[in-house]
């Protein structure tokens, strides 16, 4: 039991577990170690793509950055709380090793305890800070438009931006449905005798790019999505012009064929944050945005923003 207790202590404390959640980790490696550099500068590039694609206004950027701060503040203090019980723990280590080099098996044992409360006293702290956060995952999301929000749900850590980005769509204006809005003004167009005639054919392409992207669709789930697809397409045909360019966006969302394995994700998504309803549990705007990096990121591009001088106007003769 006291070697259990020896390796358990001497494990813990140096995996860093007497810091608050969040504040272990990368950040706390000695900065000499190229690989720590390159993973801390992957991780900034990432959210600088995140960023990018969210097209925050100068408005947004500065609540964002006020509620980050308040989020350093509440982080300081539990560093330093998780210094005063490391550096407890580091002494009682100290001594519970010296223990053993002269005493061997009969070492008291009161001080490998000592050390196992402190570990202890770690995780209750970790836990206390774990649990402030939601709040302030709420007050982000607040911020955000009902587009940017979509855009952090799809949104995956990487190191080249993504090609969507180079869409003049951005995400602070408006959702990507132009192509589809498009393929429905065209399809709208068709003559209705063609559209008898070749029904079927009007979304040929649409199902090959999807398979060709995500794999073959049974017989059984190509006919059901051709028959759900169509409903909007029929739908689509039978508004007037108003009444389409009114309700595009809507029927644009709708027109995609449905990932079936997109869609078990988001049930085991529902099902993950109801199992842990009871605890904090922050989604992935939280896990973004509460990044100890994401205030520097937000800062520098607040200052780009301010900084930005459009070109003057030319003047026409």
């Amino acid at each position: 039991m006291k070697k259990v207790y020896l390796s358990i202590i001497i494990c813990l404390i140096t995996s860093g577990i007497f810091l608050p959640w969040g504040l272990s980790g990368a950040e706390n490696v000695v900065n000499e170690e190229p690989q720590v550099k390159v993973d801390n500068l992957r991780s900034e590039i990432s959210l600088i793509n995140l960023v990018n694609g969210l097209n925050l206004t100068e408005e947004q950027l500065n609540q964002l950055i006020s509620i980050l701060k308040e989020v350093q503040t509440l982080k300081e203090s539990y560093k330093e709380k998780g210094r005063t019980i490391a550096a407890e723990a580091v002494a009682a280590i100290s001594e519970y090793k010296q223990a053993l080099i002269e005493k061997g098996p009969d070492y008291p044992p009161k001080l490998g305890e000592k050390a196992y409360n402190l570990n202890e006293q770690g995780k209750h702290l970790r836990e206390k800070f774990e649990a402030e956060l939601p709040p302030f995952q709420e007050k982000i999301e607040a911020v955000l438009i009902e587009a940017q929000k979509e855009v952090i749900a799809t949104f995956k850590p990487c190191f080249l931006p993504p090609k969507s980005q180079r869409d003049p769509v951005r995400a602070g204006q408006a959702a990507d449905y132009e192509r589809a809005i498009n393929i429905l003004r065209k399809i709208r167009q068709i003559p209705q005798t063609v559209y008898e005639e070749k029904r079927k054919q009007t979304l040929e392409r649409q199902f090959k790019k999807f398979e060709e992207k995500h794999g073959k669709l049974t017989d059984e789930e190509k006919a059901k999505e051709e028959k759900r697809l169509f409903s909007i397409v029929d739908a689509a045909r039978a508004m007037d012009e108003d009444d389409f360019e009114l309700n595009k966006e809507d029927l644009a969302k709708e027109f995609e064929i449905k990932d079936k394995r997109e869609e078990l994700s988001k049930v085991l998504s529902i099902l993950t944050e109801y199992r842990n309803k009871n605890k904090p549990i922050l989604n992935k705007t939280g896990r973004f945005f509460l990044n100890p990096k994401m205030l520097g990121v937000l800062e520098a591009k607040l200052t780009v923003l301010k900084n930005f001088k459009p070109l003057p106007a030319k003047k026409l003769d």
